[in-house]
């Protein structure tokens, strides 16, 4: 029989990872009064964060003063009942290496982290699982989450996808706030994959946009796009309606229409000229799109699913194909059959 995992009213949360993204998560869980602690990843770090209650990567938001932030990863994972994972993708594995050794029985894992790991293929939540096997509770979170939107304190809404719905209507209970909404669903592979292959469509719509293709080629990549998705997610297990929902069309029309988006930005700059090695110096890392393309051609590869829009975008990536003449290519596809499956 699994443990509880807390009490709603005394639920302590531990949230790992000071990007944007896990800066805004643990904020809006503190700003409703609920116990967190903010896991950095340096003392130097920690103490700057506590003393400044400012994070460069969030400008303009104040941390909440009751929002704890920590190096002892021991001490933070310890005592939570619920630690929300949010670490680039190719850096899960090792990140959750360092946690696991110090999960109470029964906490749940969230993943916030969207994309796949290039090594293997796996989700987030397979990767986590290859630690903790079924000793503990694992939620996908995503969504349509720009996080200087909802640090700015404007309307939003995610999907927390769980298998067992006593966990999934605690973690929509611990993370809902009067402004971000939280809904609830059991596909967890449908979630999970619309969050990580619509940063790829996005790279795809920052090229069309830095190519100047107008207005009907975006609206047409992002539909092409997403059909893309929802065929490799249902090879994957996923359900098809997921991709209709906030995890995939929701994600996707967010991420490919926002400058606010690292993906979009990414391909808008690659194809005005700018070379990776370039980009990766100017951006601080490499856009989560970029190696989730290369796993999602290499999982669907092995499943014999054809991905036209995500193969073309490999070899610009790889600096093979030239983003016009990837476009030409695409247009030039024999026209067949419309299908959204």
């Amino acid at each position: 029989m699994r443990p509880e995992v807390g009490i709603m009213g005394a639920t302590k949360l531990a949230v790992v990872g000071t990007g944007a993204w896990g800066v805004v998560i643990a904020s809006q869980i503190a700003s409703q009064e609920r116990a967190v602690t903010l896991v950095a990843r340096t003392r130097e770090e920690a103490s700057l964060l506590s003393s400044t209650r400012r994070s460069p990567r969030v400008p303009g938001m104040a941390l909440p003063d009751s929002l704890r932030v920590s190096a002892d990863l021991q001490d933070a994972i310890s005592t939570a009942s619920i630690v929300v994972m949010v670490v680039p993708a190719q850096s899960m594995r090792r990140n959750f290496g360092l946690v696991t050794p110090h999960l109470v029985p029964g906490a749940v894992v969230v993943s916030a982290t969207k994309g796949l790991e290039i090594a293997t293929g796996l989700r987030m939540t397979e990767v986590i699982a290859s630690f903790t096997g079924n000793a503990h509770p694992i939620c996908a979170l995503s969504g349509p989450n720009l996080a200087a939107e909802i640090a700015a304190g404007k309307p939003a809404s995610s999907v927390v996808a769980c298998i067992d719905d006593r966990v999934g209507n605690l973690v929509q209970s611990v993370l809902s706030t009067p402004a971000w909404r939280i809904y609830r669903h059991h596909d967890v592979i449908g979630v999970e994959l619309g969050g990580a292959l619509k940063n790829v469509i996005a790279l795809a719509i920052g090229i069309a946009e830095g190519l100047e293709a107008g207005e009907n080629a975006k609206a047409a990549l992002i539909t092409r796009g997403l059909a893309e998705m929802s065929r490799l997610g249902q090879a994957l297990g996923g359900e098809a309606l997921t991709f209709a929902g906030l995890a995939g069309l929701g994600d996707l029309v967010a991420t490919c229409s926002s400058p606010l988006s690292r993906n979009r930005t990414f391909g808008l700059r690659l194809a005005r000229g700018e070379r990776m090695a370039d980009l990766i110096d100017t951006s601080g890392s490499v856009s989560e799109g970029v190696p989730t393309t290369r796993a999602a051609l290499q999982v669907a590869s092995r499943l014999g699913v054809e991905l036209p829009i995500t193969a073309l975008l490999g070899e610009v990536i790889d600096g093979t194909l030239d983003p016009r003449e990837a476009g030409a290519r695409l247009l030039g596809r024999q026209a067949g059959l419309e299908r959204v499956d």
